[in-house]
């Protein structure tokens, strides 16, 4: 796994290479694209998160990735001329094809950059190839293009995104491949597609799609005194952030620390999900105090903002090194097994026994403080409420586990 992770970082880093090799006056005048923002590692990260959503096993998720992030390797040094004229991206897909085979797996990848600008109406196709010849990876990544070219660079509001997805509703068929847009549409639903398109280290997004059982971020322990120490001082400081959560992070470290206990966690992993709970609202450091302290109902507009921290605590908790699943159990508290969670829409297979344990103790704590639009309700009630989202929001064994842990 190490030596297929160096290749996707290096085959990333060639992709960089060749987005800046786009930084061209001519291009600059001639084009309405934004240039040398990253078009090939954005193209490579939407088909992989296409592929994922379809089901697609590892190597072929591999091999879209490599194709998504290699698939204008014909156009440098012409790049004005190969996108939008159909004799120059004709070109391009032909001379990317040739050049793409002297990689790993060449012969494979090769069709899938011959036929990225292909569309299912030959009025939109380069090559007029008939669907049936064009690969399923071809096709995620001829939508893929298409849609990088119709984004912005700038933060994607809720009316901009909605036009994008019109924009995909109306092409389909056309310009764009029917068999992509279904899985495009589930995709869009979930905060974390847009927000990892803001995401300032994509590599390091997609090696974790890929990754996913792999602690291939991980470079410490955090059962020594000092992560400790640091969790327990940021807790603080996020709790302090808010006038109603004082010792929310706290609590909820204690609730879910006695809830693994509860379930026979030896020592060293229950102090670890403790060390979890935390640090589970990192994120919330990033919203701001007039949404966090606001006394009556969020606007829908606020309401994403909210739903943003859990994404951040994630790729803090990543960035820093922790293990794979220690940064899961944190941020993975607004999930559910139903898949209808926020902000990955992750569903139940993926959801570890520490984050169902996570979303326990957060939803426990929250419903048994004071908030400024209710008093803290008494854990009897609070383990009832909860208990109506047993088979879409929480575990039905771990909740029968709580009721007795916690009361």
């Amino acid at each position: 796994m190490r030596s297929e992770a160096l290749y996707i970082r290096r085959m990333w880093n060639f992709s960089k290479a060749l987005d800046l090799a786009l930084v061209d006056e001519e291009i600059v005048i001639g084009q309405n694209l934004p240039i040398g923002m990253r078009h090939g590692e954005r193209v490579g990260y939407m088909c992989l998160r296409i592929g994922l959503t379809l089901g697609m096993s590892h190597n072929e998720l591999v091999r879209l990735l490599i194709a998504g992030l290699m698939h204008d390797i014909g156009a440098v040094g012409g790049f004005h001329k190969f996108h939008g004229i159909p004799y120059w991206m004709k070109e391009h897909a032909l001379l990317g094809a040739e050049i793409i085979k002297r990689f790993p797996e060449g012969e494979i990848l090769s069709e899938a950059i011959l036929h990225h600008h292909e569309a299912p109406h030959r009025n939109y196709a380069a090559l007029k190839a008939d669907p049936s010849q064009v690969s399923l990876v071809a096709k995620i990544i001829s939508f893929a293009d298409k849609v990088d070219v119709n984004l912005s660079r700038k933060v994607l509001n809720r009316e901009e995104r909605g036009k994008l997805i019109q924009w995909v509703k109306e092409h389909e068929g056309r310009s764009l491949y029917a068999e992509v847009v279904p899985p495009f549409l589930k995709l869009v639903k979930t905060e974390a597609f847009w927000l990892d398109l803001e995401h300032q280290d994509l590599l390091q997004v997609s090696l974790d799609l890929l990754f996913d059982q792999w602690d291939i971020w991980s470079t410490s322990r955090i059962d020594d005194k000092q992560t400790y120490i640091l969790a327990k001082t940021f807790a603080r400081l996020i709790d302090q952030k808010s006038a109603f959560t004082a010792c929310h992070s706290q609590d909820v470290a204690s609730n879910v620390e006695r809830l693994a206990i509860g379930i026979g966690w030896d020592k060293k992993a229950c102090k670890a999900i403790r060390i979890a709970g935390l640090l589970h609202d990192l994120g919330k450091l990033s919203v701001p105090k007039k949404i966090l302290d606001k006394p009556g109902p969020l606007e829908s507009h606020e309401v994403e903002v909210i739903r943003t921290h859990t994404y951040y605590t994630y790729h803090l908790l990543a960035g820093a090194g922790f293990p794979h699943h220690v940064i899961q159990w944190a941020a993975f508290h607004h999930e559910r097994l139903d898949g209808q969670g926020y902000p990955f829409g992750i569903s139940e297979e993926k959801l570890n026994t520490g984050a169902r344990l996570m979303t326990i103790a957060d939803m426990f704590t929250a419903l048994t403080e004071d908030r400024p639009y209710r008093e803290a309700l008494s854990a009897e009630k609070a383990l009832e409420i909860i208990g109506r989202g047993v088979g879409t929001s929480v575990d039905s064994n771990l909740m029968e586990r709580a009721r007795k842990i916690l009361l």
